[in-house]
């Protein structure tokens, strides 16, 4: 599975840490400007590439937002899987608790997003 994080500040530096802890080896953890040609040119034709969010790969599909950390937390620990009961709600209200903490997460720190 192969995660691409969108940005580079301290939340996404911290959000990345936390995941590394919460799932099992073999997640691969990379920032945008770090991915593979191979990757980049086997995704960026799919119309959810061009949406800024975490990016997950994984059985040959690609999920964006909250999709995308639904599918991270399957491969968590034991200790971590009841976080996964909130994905029992509506993607929409998820996608919006997404979007809300993308648009708050630097809390005045600039987060440098790739052009």
């Amino acid at each position: 599975m192969l995660v691409i994080i969108d940005g580079d500040c301290s939340f996404c530096r911290w959000a990345s840490n936390l995941l590394r802890r919460l799932c099992k080896p073999g997640l691969e953890i990379v920032p945008l400007e770090g991915i593979s040609e191979e990757v980049l040119m086997r995704w960026s034709t799919n119309p959810l590439w061009s949406i800024d969010s975490i990016k997950v790969v994984s059985a040959e599909r690609l999920y964006i937002k909250s999709q995308a950390v639904a599918e991270v937390l399957r491969t968590a620990r034991w200790y971590a899987q009841p976080l996964r009961l909130i994905f029992l709600l509506p993607d929409a209200l998820l996608d919006r608790g997404y979007d809300w903490v993308a648009r708050n997460r630097n809390n005045g720190n600039e987060c440098n997003l790739p052009e």
